[in-house]
């Protein structure tokens, strides 16, 4: 791996630790993580190739978005099922409906 690519990614996660600072709990959600790892998980495994190989990798991180967007659409289908006039619950469950997409 390239060590260019390496402080990329150690720069970026530290300047977004920064920016979040104390809230960090609020991207944090075992359902979201779940969704989205269970989808890169499936698109890995079913790609074609040797085990170690990047098609599955690629395939993951292709699983990992599309579950992403599909979780974050079925929370979209929740949300406006159930809102019953309660306003004061949409901000908080738009936030979590958005933790699969990031």
């Amino acid at each position: 791996m390239k060590i260019n690519l390496i402080l990329g990614i150690v720069v970026f996660f530290g300047l977004a630790i920064l920016s979040i600072g104390e809230n960090i709990p609020a991207f944090m959600d075992t359902a979201s993580l779940l969704i989205v790892a269970g989808g890169a998980l499936c698109f890995g495994v079913t790609a074609s190739g040797t085990f170690f190989f990047d098609s599955r990798l690629v395939a993951a991180s292709d699983g990992a978005v599309i579950s992403g967007w599909l979780g974050s659409f079925t929370g979209a289908v929740l949300i406006a099922g159930n809102i019953n006039g309660n306003w004061e619950a949409l901000g908080p469950a738009i936030a979590v409906m958005l933790l699969t997409v990031l």
